[in-house]
């Protein structure tokens, strides 16, 4: 891996203050840190499964409350696709959340931080935003969930949101990341 990158101590302790934020609310939504309503989440968060070309593990990095997750097997089932939910946080709390949403997957989630975690095992499917990471460490941050996280064969899908209350327009992942010198096989 090179040069072990630390992530800035303010960068860690603003993502550790979005648990204390999701867990005020009480909308599932609102917990996973969206604003917009269920019919822009299921739009916007539906794309996620155009990446998915057949079952297999799928784990979020930044699972946050598990509702995604939760949502991605039901629209997965859908589209004949049976994927199996695993999940990492930085929050424990949110964590605890994510295992009472899918009991039957409890032992599937861990309270950790992405950047220096390293996975029981592998998993065919890994999701995660850039915004777990600085922008400056993104393409540090897909070559360590590529080596350490997604299995042979596997596909790392990263996502980024904009917010229209911040006038933020979405970022192009795969030119940002091919900046940063990360090989991209699709958008």
């Amino acid at each position: 891996m090179g040069i072990m990158l630390e992530l800035p101590g303010t960068f860690l302790r603003g993502q550790e203050g979005l648990e204390a934020a999701y867990l005020r609310e009480t909308d599932p939504i609102r917990q996973s840190g969206f604003g917009g309503g269920a019919v822009r989440w299921r739009r916007e968060r539906g794309i996620i499964l155009r990446a998915v070309s057949r079952g297999g593990d799928f784990l979020d990095v930044g699972c946050a409350n598990g509702y995604l997750l939760e949502c991605l097997i039901h629209c997965g089932r859908e589209k004949g696709l049976r994927l199996m939910p695993y999940g990492v946080d930085l929050g424990p709390r949110l964590v605890g959340l994510a295992r009472s949403r899918l009991p039957g997957f409890r032992n599937h989630f861990w309270a950790a931080n992405a950047w220096t975690w390293r996975p029981p095992r592998r998993f065919r499917y890994v999701y995660t935003l850039t915004h777990l990471v600085p922008r400056r460490l993104l393409g540090e941050f897909a070559r360590r969930l590529l080596a350490r996280v997604v299995a042979p064969g596997g596909r790392l899908i990263i996502g980024h949101y904009g917010s229209r209350s911040r006038n933020e327009p979405a970022l192009n992942v795969g030119r940002e990341l091919a900046r940063k010198g990360v090989s991209v096989s699709g958008t």
